[in-house]
């Protein structure tokens, strides 16, 4: 990496390239069987990484948005799907230490028992049936109901993308309930991932990210005390949506910009001393292979730029309001669309023998395009960008007209 790194991110940046050399050997057979990499999760609990979100006065690393995002872009050139997951844990423990420094003081324990236990977080929101814009990824509204018996909710109802599921200790969701004087409230929860109610469907088998262990949970008679919520408003972009797209913009698409460093990088090594007769000198000779290596060059330098900037400017609370919240959208659009392109690149550099599993660089394709699927994406992050450029509020409906 090319930027003058400060101590702390030299500090993070060196761990994830140990962890991500020993992680790129085991990629393969993981995406293969699509099973968990729990050696690597051991490995990271080790070394300390998966406590870098936490504050060093709690047990944790003491790491900022910006540490985590020059970590975990190493991290994903070693193995994507790893550096994807343990993105998904470490959103609960900075989330909740960005509570902790607006004064919610009652979350010391949970982040203390997190650093001292090397516990490994899952959160569960997403609900296919509520649109992910309007319902800012099942976090403003979800279609799990909560119902109040005795100082307990009960909660029913499906979230999917659990990710970390077979290696979690603690898990995170969302629900609904019906106040008879407030109306409905969102309801937040983190609970250990075996209290009885929850259920995971072992249903994720898809094309890419495969060993993420992203699985759907049902929730069947969940049992929360009433005490142990965080509630907050429906539909409303609060301090809870602002944290999350704040992670979200801030550190997503480093993961993204790391698989197309890694398609990059072997891309170049593949072909520069590969010689095809009739000609003399190598591919790294081609006119077309050196402008998709400039081209490649500089989308990798733009998306690190952009997203370098944006984690660095969400890393202080006090700048997150609406504008940060379009421009982190934009980030993230940006910056995981220009790794798709550079991957698309590499791809087209290595020619037919990109197709071969027994190349990481099939991987990576698949990998990489999990990238626009993440939430705010596609059409839904150019609405906000461009309603906030017409001054139209985000919530303005019809959507359409």
């Amino acid at each position: 990496m090319p930027d003058q790194l400060t101590a702390s991110q030299q500090k993070w940046f060196d761990m994830a390239a140990t962890h991500a050399n020993v992680f790129a050997d085991r990629a393969s057979k993981y995406d293969e069987e699509g099973s968990f990499p729990h050696e690597n999760y051991q490995d990271m609990k080790d070394s300390g990484y998966s406590n870098m979100a936490i504050p060093e006065a709690m047990g944790g690393g003491g790491g900022d948005l910006l540490d985590i995002c020059v970590a975990q872009e190493r991290l994903a050139r070693g193995d994507g799907a790893t550096a994807l997951s343990m993105n998904m844990h470490l959103a609960l423990p900075w989330m909740i230490t960005e509570l902790y420094k607006t004064g919610n003081d009652h979350v010391t324990s949970l982040l203390e028992q997190i650093a001292g236990n090397k516990l490994i977080c899952s959160g569960c929101f997403t609900d296919p049936q509520v649109d992910s814009l309007k319902g800012i990824t099942g976090l403003g509204y979800t279609t799990v109901r909560a119902e109040k018996e005795n100082g307990m909710f009960r909660i029913n109802g499906r979230h999917s993308f659990g990710t970390n599921s077979p290696g979690a200790d603690l898990f995170a969701s969302t629900a609904i309930y019906n106040d008879p004087d407030e109306g409905e409230v969102g309801l937040i929860f983190i609970i250990p991932i075996d209290t009885p109610g929850i259920v995971c469907q072992n249903d994720w088998n898809v094309m890419a990210m495969r060993s993420s262990g992203s699985h759907s949970w049902v929730f069947e008679d969940l049992m929360i005390p009433e005490n142990e919520v965080f509630r907050h408003p429906t539909w409303e972009w609060g301090q809870f949506e602002r944290l999350l797209f704040a992670w979200h913009g801030g550190s997503f698409a480093s993961i993204y910009i790391g698989i197309a460093r890694a398609a990059r990088d072997f891309a170049i090594n593949y072909t520069k001393n590969r010689t095809r007769m009739p000609f003399k000198r190598p591919e790294s000779y081609y006119p077309g292979h050196q402008f998709l290596a400039a081209e490649m060059d500089i989308g990798l330098q733009a998306a690190w730029a952009v997203q370098k900037d944006i984690a660095q400017r969400l890393s202080n609370p006090e700048a997150r309001d609406d504008q940060m919240v379009v421009e982190a959208i934009a980030a993230q659009y940006f910056c995981i669309r220009t790794a798709v392109n550079v991957v698309d690149k590499a791809v087209d550099m290595v020619g037919g023998a990109a197709l071969s599993k027994h190349l990481p660089l099939e991987r990576y394709y698949r990998d990489v395009r999990a990238g626009p699927m993440h939430p705010i994406g596609g059409f839904d992050a150019l609405e906000v960008i461009g309603k906030h450029a017409f001054g139209i509020p985000r919530d303005t409906e019809p959507r359409y007209e």
